[in-house]
């Protein structure tokens, strides 16, 4: 009884600060969905275009040839879309699956009729809620991995809630938001059940978010990997364990999970085999069709080598993950990007030692956080795993398709950031040791001593110090100041950055 009366404050509290960083990501989002111009977010016009026609023609559209006319598109960026040059053309988004535009047609539709408000920040505010869904999600996800430890959740969500990138993008039309919500959903549940849980009506229920997920993004792929990889390990643990989930057991609810899951996208496949033929049930033939003259990773290493496309694929990718605004012209000043680069490594060495801890057993943590965290890693790779090969076929070096697993990034980051406050710290300022000196070594070599860097890894040094003294005072200060300034973070991109170069 005494345990329960101890839990009941933190869980209060926790709940209390869930709603705060909810709010705080309403208020960033609603800001950037005002502030940031019409179609100044990557596809806009394309996925707006796709509810419109859905609206008004009560059926999905056909991609066609002509769909993505480059040149025009590349006048209307430049351009920065002027009243006088129409969207209409911009079609290319038209073989996605249908969820994400049947659910904003609604919206677009009531709203149009009823109170006539202006597009397209009506679907952008729509997408900010199922945003605010994922957070809460996601919130429930890390706590089922971490039920004694709100801070790891809560650091999670607020990850997701100020990441500025990650505000732009769900401050704007994209089904990616609604995949995102679903798919944190499935992984949520599935991280909650254990080998005891495969039931037959749990399974089917599975299958249907499956099915749903996949009506909304062909990237749901992601969580049905995450489903079969869950349901074997409960099958393996249970081998002796004389639970009820055999492989036998095992192998029919995953034909179960699978066969609803199939049976519920079955309409829009076969939609798209009427439509694009029987060989193209995904459309992405015609879609490599319609937007041939876009550049190829073939084209890029042809013309510039692999070891530039490697470089540009790191590079882009990491500072399209935290901020690269509009249609990805919009960068931000390389100082910051270095100081974010520091906290990212700083973060990845706590990981990394945390890992080291659980691995030898100097930090224990239950069968379901193993199982958790098992799951959630799945996730990141099969994420990362789909951006590369997106990335082998057409040179798409944008770090927000990582956003599908941002609940794993946001725990590893959190996690890792935590670590250090905890550890000695020896190891954490031996690192910024090192790495002031191999630069003050390079610089000398080269004859061109980056002292910016330097003063940032000292400074690095200095907050880190401060941070672990704060975090022994008063646990969770550390982090709420972070995140705070990821917040701050996020306007100054918007005021400094986004607004100034896309107001036309």
């Amino acid at each position: 009884m005494g345990n329960t009366s101890r839990a009941k404050p933190s869980d209060q509290t926790g709940e209390l600060v869930l709603r705060l960083i909810v709010i705080i990501y309403l208020v960033l989002g609603a800001l950037y969905a005002t502030l940031t111009p019409a179609w100044q977010v990557p596809d806009e016009p394309a996925h707006f275009n796709y509810v419109t026609y859905v609206a008004e023609n009560r059926r999905m559209p056909e991609l066609r040839l002509g769909d993505y006319p480059q040149a025009y598109l590349e006048e209307l960026k430049a351009r920065r879309f002027p009243p006088t040059m129409s969207i209409e053309p911009i079609r290319y988004e038209s073989y996605q699956p249908p969820l994400y535009y049947m659910l904003a047609a609604l919206v677009y539709s009531v709203t149009r009729a009823l109170f006539a408000w202006p597009m397209p920040l009506t679907l952008r505010a729509f997408s900010l809620l199922l945003g605010a869904a994922t957070l809460m999600v996601s919130y429930r996800l890390v706590r089922a991995i971490y039920p004694e430890e709100p801070i790891l959740a809560l650091g999670t969500v607020a990850f997701a809630a100020t990441l500025p990138m990650h505000v732009a993008i769900t401050a704007g039309v994209n089904n990616d938001v609604l995949v995102e919500l679903l798919v944190t959903l499935i992984i949520g549940r599935l991280v909650a059940m254990g080998p005891n849980d495969w039931t037959t009506r749990r399974t089917f229920g599975l299958g249907a978010l499956l099915g749903l997920a996949f009506l909304a993004k062909i990237w749901a792929y992601i969580a049905g990997g995450v489903a079969i990889f869950a349901l074997f390990w409960d099958a393996w643990q249970s081998r002796h364990s004389g639970a009820p989930l055999t492989w036998r057991r095992a192998l029919q609810c995953a034909g179960l999970m699978l066969g609803v899951a199939a049976l519920i996208a079955s309409p829009w496949l076969a939609h798209n085999a009427m439509v694009y033929g029987p060989r193209d049930p995904l459309g992405l033939a015609r879609h490599d069709q319609v937007v041939a003259g876009q550049l190829t990773t073939r084209q890029y290493i042809a013309q510039h080598g692999l070891q530039a496309l490697l470089r540009d694929f790191l590079l882009t990718s990491f500072r399209s993950f935290w901020g690269q605004f509009g249609w990805m012209g919009v960068l931000l000043d390389e100082r910051i990007y270095l100081a974010l680069a520091l906290l990212s490594l700083l973060a990845f060495s706590g990981l990394a030692l945390y890992g080291i801890r659980v691995i030898r057993g100097t930090k224990r943590i239950s069968p379901q956080a193993k199982r958790g965290l098992a799951l959630l890693a799945v996730w990141a790779l099969l994420t990362v795993a789909g951006y590369i090969g997106y990335n082998t076929k057409y040179v798409q070096h944008q770090g927000r398709y990582l956003f599908f697993a941002i609940v794993p990034w946001g725990l590893g980051f959190t996690l890792g950031l935590r670590e250090l406050f905890h550890s000695r710290p020896a190891l954490p300022l031996a690192l910024l040791g090192l790495l002031a000196g191999a630069l003050l070594i390079w610089g000398l070599v080269a004859r061109d001593i980056k002292w910016y860097s330097i003063a940032l890894v000292g400074l690095a040094a200095i907050g880190y110090t401060a941070c672990r003294w704060l975090e022994r005072l008063r646990s969770g200060v550390p982090m709420a100041l972070l995140y705070s300034g990821m917040a701050i973070l996020s306007i100054i991109c918007l005021q400094i950055y986004i607004v100034p170069a896309l107001r036309s």
